[in-house]
């Protein structure tokens, strides 16, 4: 009461406002109006919000708006602040001049890896940070438990946990598609936690539609979205199902133009929001946040008012966070104010009432609310030698076998191939544009890696090796001998987890990522650093020289057609195992 006290009096004009922005052009998402406005701030909160002119503007810091434009603060639907390899407050002193003030994050890839303690540490190493972080509760950990193994499971009693912490606002991404349709596995429980707490449940349907798309929503509930649409027509579908599509440009794809398309095919866009899912650090750095996905997106012909509402109110109101979302009286004080409307760039930035962002630039730096995680959690199997990559076989001279084919970076389904032989193992080297795909796991299994040939991925030389490998992240290995993978396996163990690369014995490339084998407690653009390195030896083995997104999804058995965990090749659709040959 007090804090509405001293609110109603800035707005009567008995005192001051702490910052008044006057002649600005209000994006006002609730009317979808673009207009001249005055707005005064106090006590973290709005406190008026007027024609320019109207009122005075008494303020202790007056921002002159002429020529820039105020929208509410931008909110990030659904994110992995994993996938940025830094830390919550590495990661809000990037995002935050780029206009994203409220992140909705699901803490899965921490969660795999270290359960329970993992997501304390990302909820309390993201208190007091000048940008809203609400957590989505982990559903999936693991994603299909009988396919894979994990540090952790979660199940409803860890969920009801979970649900007690402060910032959790949702059941993350149901990614057991298959389960959830058919009530079966752990996510059924799980996702009837979430509804007796009257939470939105996330979706994640990847080429879900008709009958099985109804049955999964009739078990998801209202309230539920989706980020893994990837045609107008899937889009269409959900959002008339009552599923909140978002429109997401990650590291993993950009739907942009399907998404356009499927706005365009709606007369109402309140089911339409806005995420990044996965943007790795060298993306976040070159091309931005949530802002370039919006500047993308306006620019393929979507009107402005129409992506704002998207980035601001749609999203606080599928969540319910009340008071976000929009500039007006009453609501909270989360404004960004844009040099440009078009390609959303910000000048300044307010959050919880303050000015931080001025001219681009963060006015403070952000601390590290508690210390990071930096104990090794890569435990190998105490047996893993070199002969642990040689796949054995039955067969004389040759034998056919059922490889991965990597369609593009994550498409992939069954090719029966033929390979040598000898003795009972497969015969090294493999011929060209054949490689061998190992999950070797990294929780303490203590079991052999699982094998399988791949075709369509590049590599041709060395060996390449990750602990981001979602989203159990075990260790994922691709090479062409064993001894080259056995080696990699090694150099990833060194340092804790995250990436390497080597060929002819020698160490080409890492991305050491200590903090569970998924984070660094470097800044974004040192992780930058070491990333763009590590992309510059690729060509050494054949592969682009770009960020090998196929490796980290290799292992994520939620996604068609064929993945490989550590217990084996998988067909995704009917949650089975297919034999090595």
């Amino acid at each position: 009461m007090e804090s509405r006290k001293a609110l109603t009096a800035s707005t009567r004009g008995d005192v001051p406002f702490d910052i008044g922005i006057v002649n600005v052009q209000l994006i006002n998402v609730l009317t979808a109006e673009i207009y001249p406005a005055d707005i005064g701030i106090h006590d973290g909160r709005i406190a008026l919000v007027s024609p320019a002119g109207q009122h005075s503007i008494n303020a202790v810091q007056t921002i002159n708006g002429e020529g820039l434009w105020a929208a509410p603060g931008f909110i990030d639907g659904h994110v992995h602040n994993e996938s940025t390899m830094c830390t919550p407050a590495n990661w809000a002193e990037v995002i935050l001049p780029m206009g994203t003030t409220t992140v909705c994050t699901d803490p899965h890839e921490i969660g795999n890896v270290l359960g329970l303690d993992g997501v304390r540490y990302m909820l309390e190493a993201s208190q007091h940070l000048p940008i809203r972080y609400y957590l989505t509760i982990p559903s999936c950990v693991p994603a299909v438990p009988h396919l894979e193994t994990t540090g952790a499971i979660f199940t409803e009693k860890e969920v009801t946990a979970m649900r007690q912490w402060p910032r959790t606002i949702a059941i993350a991404e149901a990614m057991d598609f298959v389960g959830l349709a058919n009530q079966t596995g752990n996510i059924t429980p799980i996702v009837e936690t979430g509804h007796k707490a009257n939470l939105p449940i996330e979706g994640h349907a990847p080429g879900v539609e008709g009958l099985l798309l109804q049955t999964y929503l009739a078990a998801a509930g209202p309230r539920s979205s989706d980020h893994e649409s990837f045609s107008k027509d899937n889009m269409v579908e959900k959002v008339r199902s009552g599923m909140m599509v978002y429109a997401r440009l990650s590291s993993f794809g950009d739907a942009t133009e399907d998404t356009a398309n499927a706005i365009r095919a709606l007369p109402d866009r309140r089911m339409f929001g806005f995420c990044t899912d996965d943007i790795m650090p060298d993306q976040l750095i070159q091309s931005g946040h949530l802002n370039h996905g919006m500047g993308k997106l306006i620019e393929a012909g979507i009107d402005p008012i129409t992506v704002y509402q998207m980035a601001s109110i749609n999203v606080a109101e599928h969540y319910g966070l009340r008071g976000l979302g929009a500039i007006a009286p009453g609501w909270l004080a989360d404004i960004v104010l844009l040099d440009d409307l078009h390609t959303v760039k910000a000048r300044h930035v307010i959050t919880h009432g303050k000015l931080r962002v001025q001219d681009g630039k963060l006015l403070d730096p952000i601390s590290e609310p508690v210390p990071p995680l930096l104990d090794n959690t890569v435990r190998l199997p105490k047996l893993l030698t070199i002969d642990s990559f040689r796949p054995s076989v039955n067969g004389q001279d040759t034998v056919t076998v059922n490889a991965i084919n990597i369609h593009n970076h994550i498409d992939t389904y069954i090719d029966k191939i033929t390979l040598p032989t000898e003795d009972g193992f497969i015969r090294f080297p493999l011929p060209d544009g054949v490689a061998l795909a190992a999950v070797c796991g990294r929780h303490g299994q203590n079991q052999p890696p699982a094998l399988a040939a791949i075709t369509g991925y590049h590599l041709n030389k060395g060996a390449i090796a990750t602990t981001v490998s979602h989203d159990s992240h075990n260790l994922t290995i691709i090479g062409k001998t064993p001894e080259e993978m056995y080696h990699v396996t090694q150099v990833i163990h060194s340092f804790g987890g995250g990436l390497a690369a080597v060929k002819d014995g020698q160490v080409l490339g890492t991305v050491p990522l200590p903090i569970s084998g998924l984070m660094s407690d470097l800044k974004v653009t040192e992780i930058t650093e070491q990333v763009n390195q590590f992309n510059a030896v690729l060509p050494l083995l054949g592969l682009p020289k770009a960020f090998p997104l196929t490796l980290l999804t290799l292992a994520l058995p939620v996604v068609p057609r064929v993945r490989l965990t550590d217990k084996g090749i998988v067909d995704i659709m009917s949650q089975s195992f297919i034999p090595f040959a």
